[in-house]
């Protein structure tokens, strides 16, 4: 798995540490691969074990389009988890290497509840108001996690909901688990964070 901390703040010249300095607008991307481009070519199954899974997941009779929503590769084991922390003091209530889940929002994209009868491609109420279809979620990372999603494309953003506490360096390392025992788990390069107490 892959991590890497993106802000809109200013990158600091080449060499100086730590690579990135933000201003507290940050997100955490994680995907299975360091390239974007590999993320969507690779981890495709074969036709066979396609049919194999319509069946389990009962969308045989599918008759509408998914090319919004499926142009990329979903995973079809459930997730058990995803989690986060830093290595460094995020507030209080939240030091070194504790959970972070109440504080970041997770964003992704996931097919559970369109492949479903009668496969409904309507935006929930919350989704309306945010502007996301139907396969575009955005929650609490504690949230998702009750969720529990299995048709799931495997790139997730993390947003921060709160600055830190104090300004200083962080190392963001995200932890995702299926219900078959899989573990996966990245650790993002250093960040530079402005606090909320300068």
């Amino acid at each position: 798995m892959y991590a890497e901390t993106k802000s809109a703040a200013d990158t600091p010249p080449i060499g100086s540490t730590p690579a990135k300095v933000t201003d507290g607008h940050f997100v955490v991307y994680t995907r299975p691969y360091s390239s974007p481009a590999l993320s969507e070519s690779k981890d495709l199954v074969d036709d066979a074990t396609f049919e194999t899974l319509a069946e389990r997941f009962g969308d045989t009779h599918f008759g509408g389009t998914t090319i919004d929503c499926l142009s990329v590769p979903v995973m079809y084991v459930q997730t058990e988890s995803v989690n986060i922390v830093s290595d460094n003091d995020y507030d209080a209530d939240h030091p070194a290497g504790s959970s972070l889940n109440d504080l970041f929002v997770i964003q992704y994209k996931c097919v559970d509840n369109i492949l479903k009868k009668p496969y409904d491609f309507e935006p929930t109420d919350e989704q309306q108001k945010w502007g996301l279809p139907a396969w575009c979620f955005a929650e609490k990372v504690s949230d998702f996690n009750l969720r529990r999603p299995t048709l799931l494309q495997f790139n997730f953003i993390f947003s921060p909901v709160t600055d830190p506490e104090r300004s200083g360096i962080h190392r963001f390392t995200i932890t995702w688990a299926n219900i078959e025992g899989k573990v996966l788990s990245a650790t993002t390069q250093p960040v530079q964070l402005v606090g909320k107490s300068l």
